[in-house]
């Protein structure tokens, strides 16, 4: 293995970890009808490197196959997160346009999911799901990518 693999598969190994620790590390907000899962803010590493989809896809396998609903949610929603990402770099270049498109589709495969799963009611839980997305990409995720971008160490890394 070259050093240049070694440092990508180390890249998205630790991505993927730490989108698991802080999705566990806030289990109470990461999970349920009411999600505020901070994890979700490493979404914005994509637009540094479209390499690190892979990281934040294997994270949210890993970090949701530990929550409640287990395998169900592992499995669906990596699908769901995979095409969040995939249409996030095709709006990369607009940030807060691309931002747009994982509130809309966990919002609404998670309040599906919820509302098949424990009978709660669809429009309200797809409600509150996307707002917490919301809340989290665009309070925490935007502005901490402007300023992750500022540095040029920290993009550096991701060249």
């Amino acid at each position: 293995m070259n050093n240049l693999a070694l440092k990508d598969l180390i890249f998205q190994a630790l991505i993927g970890a730490s989108y698991v620790v802080i999705t566990i590390i806030f289990y109470g907000y990461s999970y349920g009808e009411i999600q505020f899962r901070i994890s979700e803010a490493l979404l914005i590493l994509i637009f540094f490197n479209k390499k690190n989809a892979v990281g934040l896809i294997i994270g949210t396998f890993i970090a949701n196959f530990v929550g409640d609903i287990g395998i169900i949610d592992a499995i669906f929603g990596t699908i769901a997160t995979s095409i969040a990402i995939y249409l996030m770099l095709l709006l990369k270049k607009m940030k807060p346009l691309a931002l747009l498109i994982p509130v809309i589709i966990n919002g609404l495969y998670v309040g599906l999911l919820l509302q098949v799963l424990y009978d709660l009611p669809l429009w309200l839980t797809v409600g509150q799901v996307s707002l917490g997305e919301a809340a989290v990409l665009y309070i925490i995720g935007l502005p901490l990518y402007y300023a992750l971008n500022r540095n040029k160490s920290f993009t550096a890394l991701f060249e």
